[in-house]
Order: structure tokens, then C-alpha cells, then sequence
């Protein structure tokens, strides 16, 4: 059930999800279940996991004799589309005059990282939620890890600095994250090898562009290859430690439309057994085929039935990235250190799925993180 209305029961988030599916594919047929929905509700619904853009996709194609909203419930669901394709556009605009600067002032190219980049393999790519701006920069021939901080240091002097990523202030009105590592995994061994995962692969980010709707301009992307380990590495990192929604899956869903080879998929297979993906990754690809209908031939893993029904659960319970998840509403606040106990206690409720992350990842990434790498990283600047 979702949290704002605890009248989602199972028969309506299963209509909701026969909906989506309708959604998401332009040759897929309108389940009866359609004309049990409750479009106000399912708007709250929507609204939890960050999909209304995608759920009014699929109203829009609903023919007159089909079940559908009222004029004033349509009113509702188009006002907020539209402000959702309002926000993207924004974002590729702030995007494109961030990369900009960072390529003609400090001479870097950097690459759109998950979201933003996302939504240009939507059909409609203005249909997805906007949220941050993620750009890792690239390092030059001879750059380390060390040097692209301080470039954003240089770039924002007031930057707080994470692991991963500094939250930069810049004259534009969506939130940017410079990153100098794509991603990280919270269990400190597979982290490692992540690490040197993405330092195999950067040099394929150089000149993998695409170019924005609208003739708003171009920017990197991740390549396929690439995109298939970030975003599973993302999207369980936020499922075990946070919470995660639907939103963060359609991308999936939607990477994988695209296609893999056998090749492809073999050499997914390797790297998410090497990286500790490989359980989540089949658990995944049951919810794509079962929940969103993803064709068999685009799955890159063989199903599994019991994590697969795992994470939907909790997928529902939570929405986008915990926000709706009501379980730990004692335990959410600004405050870091509250953070960090709410993400431990969460990480431990996984643990007989996902043992090394619950054990042996999370938490000691946290002690590790807080009492020696900061610091070690702070002392290099």
C-alpha cells in the first residue's frame, strides 16, 4: 500500500500496474482491469513514485469508448504533465549550458548520468520526471580521481564533498551534481572493482553523444554497455539503503528496449557476478517481465520469481527513493548522523536476501567513510 492513501489495496495498485504496462508500450492492449481505477487515486499513486508523465502517456491514448478520467480528474493529470515537461526542458537547457562551461572554461568534457539522460530513451522525452542533474566529468589523459575534486572545487569553492559526487551551486534553476566517480557500491570490496569498472570503460564515454529535442543542442551519454551496470548498481543501492520507486525501473525497462546481443548479455552476466549484482539483477528482470511487461528477448538475466516478488513489495511500500515508505517516518530527518542510523536499520531488514550488503556493506562503508576516507581525501586537496 502506498502512503498517502491507505486505500491502495492490492486489486488497485494491480490495476494501476496492468495500466502502466498499457502505458509504456504502444502495442500493448488495455487490461479490464482499467475500468476499476480510481484516476484521482491513481494520480496520488503516481504521484508517490515519481510517474505521472508516464501514466498520462497512456491516457492520452485511451480511444472515447474506453474507461477514462472525468474532464475536471484530466485536468489534474495534464496540468501536472505539463508541468513535468516544463521542468525537463529546463533541465536540458541547464544541462547542455553546464557542460558548456565545463568543456570551454576548464576544458573537460563530461558526461549525463542517469536521469536527465534517461528520459531521451522515453518515446515522449518529456514524459519522465526530472530530478537532478548528475554530470560526471571526464578526466583528461593523465587526470586521477584527486584532480577532477579539485576541479570542482574550483568550479563551486563552497562545495560540500561526498564520496562520490560535491552538490555545486551555479547560476541555473535545477539542482546539479558534479560527479568525479560515476557511481560507488556501499560494500567496499565490490566497490573497489566497480571503481576499476569504470575506469576500464571512461575512455568509450568521450564521444558517445546525443543530441536533445527540440534542436535544444547535444551532450554525452553513457553508452548501452555502461548504462546497464550504473544504472543496476543505482537502482539497488537505493532499494537496499533508501528505498526506491517505479521511476528508476522504467528507465531500466526502457534501456533495455533498446537491445543486447548475446554477447552483451554474456558479458552483463560476467560483470554483474564479479560486482555482486547478480541476484538483484534477476530479481529485476522479473518485474520487468511481469509487472511491466518487458519482452523475454530483451531480458539480459534468467527471472527470479522470489526476489523479483521481493523488491516489487517494496517497491510499492516506499515510492521514489523512500519518500512515502511510512515504516521509518520516526527515523527521517535533515540531520546526517539520523540519516545514516535510518539508511543502517533499513539495510539490516535485507539482510537474509542480500547478506553482504546488509552485513558487511553498508554499515562498514558508513565507519569507513566517516572516520578515515574523508579525511584521507580532504588532506589531498
Amino acid at each position: 500500500m502506498t502512503s498517502k492513501n491507505k486505500a491502495h489495496g492490492r486489486s488497485a495498485v494491480k490495476a494501476y500496474l496492468d495500466f502502466l504496462r498499457f502505458s509504456l508500450d504502444a502495442e500493448a492492449t488495455l487490461q479490464p482491469s482499467a475500468a476499476t481505477i480510481d484516476w484521482a487515486d491513481m494520480l496520488q499513486f503516481a504521484s508517490d513514485q515519481s510517474i505521472v508523465g508516464v501514466l498520462f502517456h497512456g491516457i492520452k491514448r485511451l480511444r472515447a469508448d474506453d474507461p477514462h478520467p472525468t474532464a475536471r480528474e484530466l485536468a489534474k493529470w495534464g496540468v501536472t504533465a505539463s508541468a513535468i515537461a516544463d521542468a525537463n526542458r529546463e533541465a536540458y537547457d541547464d544541462a547542455c549550458h553546464v557542460i558548456n562551461i565545463i568543456y570551454r572554461r576548464y576544458g573537460h568534457k563530461s558526461c549525463l548520468l542517469k536521469g536527465q539522460g534517461n528520459a531521451l530513451m522515453y518515446p515522449d522525452p518529456y514524459m519522465r520526471s526530472s530530478g537532478d542533474i548528475d554530470l560526471w566529468i571526464l578526466p583528461n589523459e593523465g587526470e586521477t580521481v584527486t584532480d577532477i575534486i579539485r576541479l570542482c572545487r574550483t568550479i563551486d569553492p563552497t562545495c560540500e564533498l561526498d564520496y562520490h559526487h560535491c552538490d555545486a551551486s551555479l547560476p541555473i534553476k535545477t539542482h546539479l551534481e558534479l560527479h568525479y566517480r560515476a557511481a560507488y557500491s556501499e560494500n567496499i570490496f565490490y566497490n573497489r572493482r566497480l571503481q576499476q569498472y569504470f575506469e576500464d570503460v571512461k575512455k568509450d564515454q568521450y564521444n558517445n553523444i546525443v543530441y536533445l529535442p527540440d534542436s535544444m543542442g547535444w551532450l554525452n551519454v553513457p553508452t548501452d554497455s555502461m548504462n546497464r551496470i550504473l544504472q543496476m548498481s543505482h537502482v539497488m543501492k537505493h532499494f537496499l539503503f533508501e528505498g526506491i520507486g517505479l521511476r528508476q525501473i522504467i528507465d531500466y525497462y526502457y534501456l533495455l528496449r533498446r537491445g543486447t546481443t548475446s554477447k552483451e548479455k554474456e558479458d552483463f552476466k560476467q560483470k554483474a557476478r564479479w560486482l555482486g549484482m547478480w541476484k538483484f539483477a534477476r530479481g529485476l528482470m522479473y518485474v520487468l517481465n511481469h509487472y511491466l511487461g518487458l519482452e523475454e528477448r530483451f531480458l539480459i538475466a534468467p527471472q527470479s520469481r522470489r526476489v523479483g516478488e521481493y523488491i516489487i513489495r517494496d517497491v510499492i511500500k516506499t515510492g521514489n527513493f523512500g519518500f512515502s515508505d511510512k515504516r521509518f517516518t520516526h527515523l527521517k530527518s535533515r540531520n546526517a548522523n539520523v540519516i545514516a542510523f535510518y539508511s543502517v536499520v533499513r539495510c539490516l531488514r535485507n539482510f537474509l536476501e542480500f547478506p553482504a550488503e546488509a552485513l558487511f556493506g553498508h554499515p562498514a562503508f558508513i565507519l569507513w567513510w566517516h572516520f578515515y576516507y574523508r579525511y584521507k581525501m580532504a588532506r589531498s586537496l
